[in-house]
């Protein structure tokens, strides 16, 4: 199979290459602009990666594409449950967007849920870090990542045409294939979208495993890929735009499936996640002019409709039969209104947000089945649930509103001020054996000054303050999470998580050389995380070493055990550098060398029981090159992952590892049309490397060396 398809793609390069292609035009780097926050002046980090820098960092899913940004890591749960982690945040501190709008899936609420999004036909991403909690809610406490995917066009086509893109990749054996038609009549924009991804088991150099429940006994090995890691997904979408004579206003659909199995201890059951996402968007801008102070109206609405259902082989008196253990359902809606306003040298936005969603966990293994029990000793010799136990949640209903005002203020030609704040409320109701309604409000706001110190040199800083509430997961969990190989307990006397947080910005976005060095300090109150406990659980909360299980070595055989781990707050504190740099080192005529450097360092540290947080990424340095031509550009980027051993409680060192990547693309037409061949290859040494971000990192290491071959072709 695999040297068929090589032979296609090869054939077709052949073909294309006899054509003459439009020539490239390479120019000095201009400014780029982020569409994730209204205001202009940005004062805190940010990144964002389109076009050919996008295409040439394509992975899997979205967290996979942004790993060589700086400050930007990702959970690696195996290829497809795979969230981003920025500066040490993840699940409840990150919000993943589309559009501008939540996803509606639950991604945070388990490392093994993917995010519904296939970046394969995605146009922008954007990643926001620090401060972003103030236009998008306490969940983004630690940072935004905002995938844009132009379902609904913002300004008119300037001719009907489509795009297709295939793809393959050895190191899983996967075919990639979409399609998107799009075209304009008169006031009346549109587009069509499909794509199809279809992968098996992964490959990865030699590596072993170690039995958790039994450390003292052989690892098991060697193995030469990943089990269980395989995937297939289809996607298909529509949108439209009228095109207004002051702006535009368009709705879209899109609907997403996605099976894929689950690598580690799951394997054994071959378990599979089978995925449904349907959801629509609603987007509209218009400028006014006719108004002394309002200058425009945005208003964009989302709704999603998620379930997924996890099932695997199971045994049971003697019969192993296919059993479905947990279906998870959400559907919600997300609105926001923002009204720009603009008075002498002092602009801004109003605005209105809300999400409202219903969140169900149906099934016998729910994390928050208030599982938790004791054995009764010795009178009647059963099992009570335990004066511990949190109440059984069946189903959660929640709705979060919040005002926001940001402003910004030129003070001068060369400094700019601005400054916000946000109130919002929740309101959260349970059906649980005890029926539980939380109704809590949060407040953050934020400060920044941003200084031009010449035409091509900024400087900014930011200070910000935030809120977070907890999530219902480190509230009331109790039950087994065979996620993480865990008996999760949660806590709800749990205050609200505040953060306070300094950034110190140096930004050069025009010329040859551009880039972006910032600085941080996060310091946490009531920082919510899950600690190691010292018990051992089954999976129905009974602990170890007790009248049931009176072994002094733990369970009996066929029992499986877990490690409790229960959510606690703390002082905790982050601080890190980023650093990012782009030099258009040589300019030549027919060709020219870009290079660019990058890296990142962070320290998550526990201030009120000592030593540091757990899962922390470890620091990473980065050099690569790209040498730009007229129909050939090709590259090559060599990233240093240092030894993580600055270790959270229960924690092992992860070595140090080099990953060396190229790409190559060459340009082609046909007729009218243009194309571009593209090889990618990644760990092209075949270095065996763990990311220490994730829970899973014993059982599934990064892929080993891969070629990826494409063709992507515009009509």
């Amino acid at each position: 199979m695999k040297y068929k398809i090589l032979t296609f793609f090869l054939s077709a390069s052949l073909g294309f290459a006899q054509k003459e292609a439009a020539d490239k035009t390479i120019a000095e780097l201009e400014a780029l602009t982020i569409e994730s926050t209204p205001i202009d002046s940005v004062t805190q980090s940010w990144s964002s990666i389109s076009g050919d820098e996008l295409d040439n960092a394509k992975g899997l899913t979205i967290a996979d594409s942004l790993s060589d940004i700086p400050g930007v890591s990702q959970t690696t749960f195996g290829p497809t449950a795979n969230r981003p982690v920025i500066r040490g945040a993840d699940k409840f501190r990150l919000r993943m967007l589309q559009n501008g709008t939540d996803t509606f899936g639950v991604s945070a609420q388990s490392e093994d849920h993917a995010v519904p999004i296939d970046p394969l036909m995605v146009d922008r991403i954007e990643v926001l870090r620090g401060s972003s909690a103030l236009l998008y809610g306490g969940s983004a406490i630690g940072g935004v990542v905002n995938v844009i995917d132009r379902s609904i066009p913002t300004s008119p086509y300037d001719s009907t045409g489509a795009s297709i893109l295939s793809s393959y990749s050895s190191v899983n054996e996967g075919l990639s294939y979409g399609v998107i038609a799009f075209g304009s009549s008169d006031k009346l924009s549109f587009q069509i979208n499909g794509l199809k991804r279809d992968y098996e088991d992964y490959d990865t150099p030699t590596f072993y495993t170690e039995d958790h429940h039994d450390p003292t006994a052989d690892p098991e090995g060697p193995f030469n890929s990943v089990a269980n890691s395989h995937s297939d997904s289809t996607s298909f979408g529509f949108g439209a735009s009228y095109m207004l004579d002051s702006g535009f206003a368009g709705f879209s659909f899109s609907s997403f499936e996605n099976d894929y199995g689950v690598p580690g201890e799951h394997a054994e059951s071959d378990t599979l996640i089978e995925m449904e996402s349907d959801r629509f968007e609603f987007r509209s801008e218009i400028d006014v002019s006719n108004s002394d102070l309002l200058t425009g109206i945005d208003l964009n609405i989302g709704y999603g409709d998620y379930q997924h259902s996890e099932s695997g082989y199971e045994e049971e008196g003697g019969v192993t039969e296919w059993h479905t253990h947990v279906t998870y359902l959400r559907e919600g809606y997300e609105g926001r209104i923002a009204f720009k306003h603009e008075i002498g040298e002092l602009s801004g936005v109003f605005g209105v947000h809300g999400l409202f969603d219903e969140f169900k966990i149906v099934g016998e293994e729910s994390i928050l089945g208030g599982s938790l029990q004791d054995w009764n000793v010795p009178d009647d010799n059963t099992t009570v649930a335990s004066p511990n136990a949190n109440p059984a949640i069946t189903n959660e209903d929640s709705s979060r509103i919040a005002l926001f005002l940001i402003e910004q203020y030129d003070l001068n030609e060369d400094t700019t001020l601005n400054a916000g704040i946000r109130w919002e409320q929740i309101d959260r109701k349970y059906e649980a054996t005890e029926n539980i309604d939380d109704d809590d409000s949060t407040f953050s706001a934020s400060a920044g000054i941003s200084k031009d110190l010449s035409e091509l040199w900024n400087l900014s800083g930011n200070v910000s303050y935030s809120e977070r509430t907890p999530d219902t997961a480190e509230l009331y969990s109790d039950g087994a999470h065979h996620a993480t190989e865990a008996y999760e307990i949660g806590n709800p006397n749990l205050e609200n998580e505040s953060a306070v947080g300094l950034e110190i910005v140096v930004r050069k976005t025009v010329g040859k050389v551009t880039g972006q060095f910032s600085a941080f300090h996060t310091k946490y109150n009531d920082y919510i995380f899950l600690e190691h406990t010292e018990n051992e659980r089954d999976s129905e909360g009974i602990l170890a070493n007790t009248t049931n299980y009176s072994a002094s070595d733990g369970f009996p055989t066929g029992t499986e055990g877990l490690e409790e781990k229960a959510y606690e707050a703390v002082d905790a504190e982050f601080q890190g550098i980023e650093f990012e740099i782009d030099w258009l080192a040589m300019e030549n005529p027919g060709w020219d060398l870009l290079l660019s450097f990058y890296g990142d360092t962070l320290r998550g540290e526990n201030k009120t029981e000592g030593g540091n947080l757990p899962r922390i990424p470890a620091a990473r340095l980065g050099f690569g090159f790209e040498v730009m031509q007229e129909k050939l550009d090709f590259g090559l980027k060599l990233t240093r992952s240092m030894e993580q051993d600055n270790l959270g409680d229960d924690e092992e060192i992860t070595p140090a590892f080099s990953l060396l990547n190229a790409f190559a693309s060459y340009d082609v037409s046909l007729g009218d049309s243009a194309g571009e061949l593209f090889v990618r290859g990644t760990n092209l040494t075949d270095e065996l490397a763990y990311n220490h971000a994730s829970v899973l990192k014993q059982y599934a290491p990064l892929p080993g060396r891969s070629v990826e071959i494409g063709l992507k072709f515009d009509f």
